[in-house]
C-alpha cells in the first residue's frame, strides 16, 4: 500500500537537484523531432502524455506533473499519469486533482495548491501560479528543485486542430485561447531566473516563445564541441 505524501512534505524536494540542468517534456508536436534517448542520464520533468515518449525512447522522468482535471479523468489519458508511469517517478499534481487520483500507486505523490493565474512561486509549499499551462507547474517545480538551467522541449504553444500535440487524439482537447497569458508567464519565469544567475531556455524553433525566451538547439546540449546556435539559425528553421 502506497504511503501518500501530504502537502507539507513537498519541502523534501527543495534544492533536490541543486546546480543541475533540468529538461521539461511539454507535449507540442516538435518534440517528435528530438532524439529523446539522450535524456537517459538527465533530470527530466514529464507532464501529461509524456509517458508515451518515455516508453518510445527508453528512459523515464524523475518527476512528473499534471494540473488539468480533464486529463486525469479522461479514460484514454488517465493511464499516462497513473498506471503507465514508472513507479520511481515523483508526481506533483494540482491539489484539485487529489480526489480523482489513484491512491494505490507506488509513486511518491504531492498535491500543490494553485494560487492564481499570473506570477511565479519560489516556494511550492505555498502554492504555484498556474499561468494557463501545465508547463508553468513544471517550471516552478524545476526552480524549487534548484535547477541551474531549465530547458523546455515541445513547448510550441501552437494548438492547431490537426495536430495540437505530439500524439494523435481521436477527439483532441484544444486549449483555450490563452497563448498570450502563457507566453507572459513563461517569459516572466525566464527573467526571474536570469536575475538570479540561472536560466530558462526554449528548445523548439517553431515555438511562439522564440522571440521572447532564449533558444537552444537540443542536440548541441549533448555535444561539447558544438557551437551555440545563433538566432539566425532559428529564423532559418
Amino acid at each position: 500500500m502506497k504511503l501518500m505524501n501530504l502537502f507539507n512534505g513537498l519541502s523534501s524536494l527543495k534544492n533536490k537537484e541543486a546546480g543541475r540542468r533540468v529538461f521539461i517534456l511539454a507535449n507540442g508536436p516538435s518534440v517528435n523531432s528530438l532524439d529523446l534517448s539522450l535524456l537517459k542520464d538527465e533530470v527530466v520533468i514529464g507532464m501529461n502524455a509524456s509517458t508515451l515518449l518515455e516508453e518510445q525512447n527508453g528512459f523515464h522522468s524523475k518527476y512528473y506533473v499534471v494540473s488539468d482535471l480533464r486529463f486525469i479523468t479522461h479514460p484514454e489519458k488517465r493511464p499516462f499519469c497513473t498506471s503507465r508511469l514508472d513507479g520511481s517517478t515523483v508526481r506533483v499534481l494540482r491539489k484539485e486533482l487529489e480526489a480523482a487520483d489513484d491512491k494505490d500507486l507506488p509513486n511518491r505523490s504531492f498535491y500543490v495548491n494553485a494560487l492564481q493565474r499570473d506570477g511565479f512561486s519560489k516556494n511550492l509549499t505555498a502554492g504555484y501560479f498556474f499561468g494557463c499551462t501545465t508547463t508553468m507547474l513544471a517550471i516552478q517545480l524545476g526552480y524549487y528543485l534548484g535547477a541551474s538551467e531549465i530547458y523546455l522541449l515541445g513547448c510550441d504553444l501552437r494548438y492547431s486542430p490537426e495536430a495540437p500535440r505530439f500524439y494523435s487524439e481521436p477527439n483532441p482537447q484544444l486549449e483555450d485561447s490563452f497563448t498570450s497569458v502563457q507566453i507572459w508567464n513563461i517569459l516572466n519565469a525566464a527573467q526571474l531566473m536570469e536575475a538570479e544567475g540561472r536560466a530558462l531556455y526554449n528548445c523548439s524553433a517553431q515555438s511562439f516563445l522564440t522571440p521572447y525566451v532564449d533558444y537552444r538547439n537540443f542536440n548541441s546540449l549533448f555535444d561539447d564541441s558544438a557551437a551555440e546556435t545563433s538566432m539566425s539559425d532559428v529564423v532559418a528553421a
